[in-house]
């Protein structure tokens, strides 16, 4: 049971450290916030985490309402940025969006009412059965629940029908993983519910649809990790890619513009252009040096040899279509 836990958590911080590191490579924040809330939620609810944090809360299951905002707003965020990265909160203007976030903070503030007039003394990992006689707890079950599942089902519906014009493959992917996650959560969401329901008449569960629950939670957890991860993943490598093609490129105009650099038009072109010919594998530098080359090229072009202006140009495509913004790099933009 501790596995079902523990690996969905473990899959969640991967690609919030994944997302910390794009950020020193220029990444926008994207999915950070979402996932980190989403990962904090699944952490907190692993059983020995749960009780001894609970413990230091006053033993009155608190940490479960924290759990309960934690995976409830970092869900809304990631279903928001989904939408927003396959064009369907354009469609109708946002007001969906709109309404599953309003409808978020309604459910927040009727879950905190619940369990503060409730009786929930003694940490419970197993909290629907602990305290099903207390009419106030299968209401506020059902409502965090009831809020995942709209979240959930919307969200899995929007990415399958999304426009996939224009997609990388990466991110075709990684939206179908996320969508089998969906759909795996209104399983574990109707799977639940029925389970508040028999708790809430008295009747005993089986231990089947205990574990059922638990395996398709997980199951949503690691789909959307995966789902995530995927598109993240092949952006770094490309990174690593272009960085090798940068350094190369660079290897190749060295030679040129140290000795352009030796001429008149090439220091007076390297001083007003503040261009230096430090080892620096850089976008910048390799901006700098093609620029350079290229104003000495319109000023004297019999300095360069035809072998050297083919080199040139060759490069100077590489950079042309490196500048050229895909339609869809990373999922919820990266």
């Amino acid at each position: 049971m501790i596995t079902l836990q523990m690996l969905p958590a473990a899959a969640l911080w991967t690609v919030v450290i994944i997302r910390l590191v794009g950020l020193h490579f220029g990444w926008k924040p994207g999915i950070l916030s979402g996932m980190a809330a989403v990962a904090v939620g699944a952490t907190l609810n692993i059983d020995q985490v749960y009780l001894f944090v609970d413990s230091l809360l006053g033993e009155r299951n608190l940490l479960n309402l924290v759990v309960h905002l934690f995976m409830g707003a970092g869900m809304t965020e990631l279903s928001r940025l989904l939408l927003k990265a396959t064009g369907r909160s354009d469609d109708d203007g946002g007001r969906h969006m709109k309404a599953l976030i309003g409808m978020g903070i309604v459910m927040a503030v009727i879950q905190t009412a619940l369990l503060l007039v409730s009786d929930t003394r003694g940490s419970a990992t197993n909290f629907t059965d602990a305290f099903a006689s207390i009419p106030t707890i299968a209401p506020y079950q059902a409502s965090f629940f009831a809020w995942i599942g709209v979240v959930l089902g919307y969200t899995g519906v929007a990415c399958l029908r999304r426009d996939k014009t224009g997609e990388s493959r990466e991110f075709g992917r990684g939206l179908g993983i996320v969508s089998a996650g969906c759909g795996a959560g209104v399983g574990a969401v109707l799977m639940k519910m029925l389970l508040i329901g028999l708790e809430y008449s008295g009747v005993e569960a089986s231990f089947g649809l205990y574990i059922g629950y638990r395996v398709l939670i997980a199951l949503t957890l690691l789909c959307f990790a995966a789902g995530f991860a995927v598109p993240s993943s092949a952006r770094m490598k490309t990174a690593a890619a272009a960085r090798r093609r940068r350094a190369a490129d660079l290897d190749t105009l060295r030679p040129i513009v140290c000795r352009l650099a030796t001429t008149d038009e090439g220091k007076r072109a390297m001083d007003a252009a503040n261009v230096s010919l430090n080892a620096r594998t850089s976008k910048t530098q390799l901006y700098r040096w093609f620029i350079l080359i290229g104003d000495i090229r319109v000023l004297r072009p019999g300095l360069l040899s035809p072998e050297e202006v083919h080199i040139i140009d060759e490069i100077g495509t590489r950079i042309e279509d490196n500048g050229t913004p895909a339609r869809r790099e990373a999922i919820a933009g990266g």
